[in-house]
């Protein structure tokens, strides 16, 4: 069965701008590799005056096996990220639109 879900996140912990774009290219590869890279928004910001990686879905996109591949993602998410910045921490914050009627 396959559930509609969307998700933003955050990656803290950047020690500087080059590693942050180094960071939103790897999570770009993984959204490729997840096959929703055309759905997945990622960008860099600074807060305070460090550098911070966000990003999310456009819009719902639909997941078979949800309940298996969401904390799977968020390994891999945290997985890539500190591959370009070691010191980063993630955050995903996931959403249901389905049940929110």
């Amino acid at each position: 069965m396959s559930a509609n879900i969307s998700f933003t996140f955050r990656v803290t912990g950047i020690e500087d701008e080059g590693r942050a774009r180094a960071v939103v290219e790897e999570l770009r590869e993984l959204m490729r590799d997840e096959a929703i890279g055309g759905q997945v928004s990622i960008g860099v910001r600074t807060e305070g005056g460090r550098h911070v990686v966000t990003g999310g879905t456009d819009f719902p996109v639909s997941v078979s096996r949800a309940h298996l591949w969401c904390p799977e993602f968020e390994k891999s998410v945290a997985w890539y990220a500190k591959e370009a910045a070691p010191a980063a921490t993630c955050a995903v914050e996931w959403s249901h639109p389905d049940e929110q009627r």
